[in-house]
């Protein structure tokens, strides 16, 4: 019933509890499991650290663009980590730029997701009066299952 899980990842207390759920379900259903990082926008708040990184190096050819890759993957890496630690022995990440419930609900599209797991707020500037924009967003224009953690 369950093959394909999608996970959207932030690096948040609350996708880290997704990614607890979303692995213990892959595990049992013998599902594929997805963790999607979606760049929406230059965050000095979470980006400072690696952006005075940056400054420091002389001549440095980075765009901005590439360094939202690399901290993307900073954000994927350790929760493909944790996946795995739960039993997933094959989980799969992207990262891709754009609104993020738009790209969870294209990316869910395309993989032909049976389930997106999510948790209820991330690291988002501005919440939803009960669950997070983006997780919102998604349980009403999803078509395929939605869980929401916290």
């Amino acid at each position: 019933m369950i093959s394909m899980i999608l996970v959207p990842v932030d690096g948040s207390r609350h996708a880290d509890v997704a990614i607890d759920w979303a692995s213990d379900l892959a595990v049992r259903y013998e599902a594929g499991l997805v963790l999607l990082h979606v760049i929406a926008t230059w965050r000095p708040d979470v980006y400072a650290e690696e952006a005075r990184a940056l400054q420091r190096i002389e001549h440095n050819d980075t765009t901005e663009y590439d360094l939202l890759q690399l901290i993307g993957r900073r954000i994927v890496e350790p929760a493909e980590k944790r996946a795995r630690s739960r039993g997933v022995s094959m989980p799969r990440t992207t990262i891709e730029v754009g609104d993020p419930a738009e790209i969870v609900l294209e990316q869910a599209r395309t993989l032909k997701a049976d389930l997106i797991v999510m948790g209820r707020r991330g690291l988002g500037t501005l919440p939803g009066l009960l669950l997070g924009s983006v997780s919102s967003k998604v349980i009403h224009l999803s078509d395929c299952a939605c869980l929401t953690v916290k």
